[in-house]
């Protein structure tokens, strides 16, 4: 509690609000108006006495949110039900996390752009490449690598037909 030396007749200075009266289950912008100060200085004065943020903060939170919370999300992922709830599909996996919602999640990072489980790693780079369309070879030899197959030359002369030979091998990593 603060105490101020006050001379006679100087006015006090009171706070203009009682902010210890508000009920902060209300939005920032119900509660402006019953105390007739501005959504932002609610918004401020709730982030410094440690309050929860203001329910139903987005424009379309509330109707969403319910929206989102009544429909059964176990079989479906995130851009199916952002579709259909019309909103963002990071809007809607927040919602889920901070409810505990099941959903199924996609990993896109996963996929890729070529299809690398269809590639012949027993043939040259060159020729995987142009099998999977990728423009670089380089790219699958840097996959080639990823994937710990290295290439190695064999100096295996066969005496009869005096051919030397390559050989693909997978190294455990």
């Amino acid at each position: 509690m603060l105490f101020f030396l006050q001379k006679k007749g100087e006015k006090t200075m009171k706070a203009k609000y009682n902010w210890g009266e508000v009920n902060w289950v209300n939005q920032d912008i119900i509660i402006a108006k019953q105390l007739g100060c501005s959504k932002q200085r609610v918004n401020q004065k709730r982030k410094e006495l440690g309050k929860d943020p203001s329910p139903y903060f987005h424009k379309r939170d509330f109707p969403t949110l319910s929206k989102i919370l009544g429909l059964n999300t176990e079989n479906m992922n995130l851009d199916e039900i952002s579709v259909q709830m019309g909103c963002s599909s990071i809007y809607v996996r927040n919602i889920l996390d901070q409810y505990k919602k099941p959903y199924i999640f996609v990993d896109g990072r996963k996929g890729g752009k070529y299809e690398w489980d269809k590639a012949d790693w027993t043939k040259t780079d060159k020729e995987v490449a142009f099998t999977l369309g990728v423009p670089n070879k380089a790219t699958v030899t840097q996959h080639r690598k990823r994937l710990g197959i290295v290439k190695q030359r064999v100096t295996r002369y066969v005496k009869e037909k005096n051919v030397c030979s390559w050989e693909n091998k997978r190294v455990n990593v």
